[in-house]
């Protein structure tokens, strides 16, 4: 196993939804959630509950090695792409508080 930007919680379980797992979909949104820090990684398509999946992130980097890119995605915002080798466009989620670092000089 290589390394990977998310070393630090190898047993970190994620949701992602079965396309991405069943039929090889990209990841074009992840959210991570301020209110019980959950991380989510779905494609583009309409989603049910019947389609979540938890998935360790280990997995699913193996699946996307791309996803690495957005490992310090802050907590309380989403990112989106149109395919993999688009650069994540971040935002905040509406309603939910957000969490970023401070940046120092």
């Amino acid at each position: 196993m290589s390394l990977y930007p998310f070393y630090k919680k190898p047993n970190l379980l994620v949701f992602t939804c079965i396309h991405v797992l069943e039929e090889n979909l990209t990841v074009t949104y992840v959210a991570h959630h301020f209110d019980d820090n959950n991380w989510e990684f779905l494609c583009s398509k309409k989603h049910t509950d019947i389609d979540a999946v938890i998935i360790n992130i280990i997995e699913l980097c193996e699946i996307d090695p791309s996803l690495n890119s957005i490992c310090d995605l802050p907590v309380g915002h989403y990112a989106i792409r149109e395919n993999t080798n688009d650069k994540w466009k971040i935002c905040r989620l509406k309603d939910e508080p957000c969490y970023s670092p401070l940046k120092h000089n």
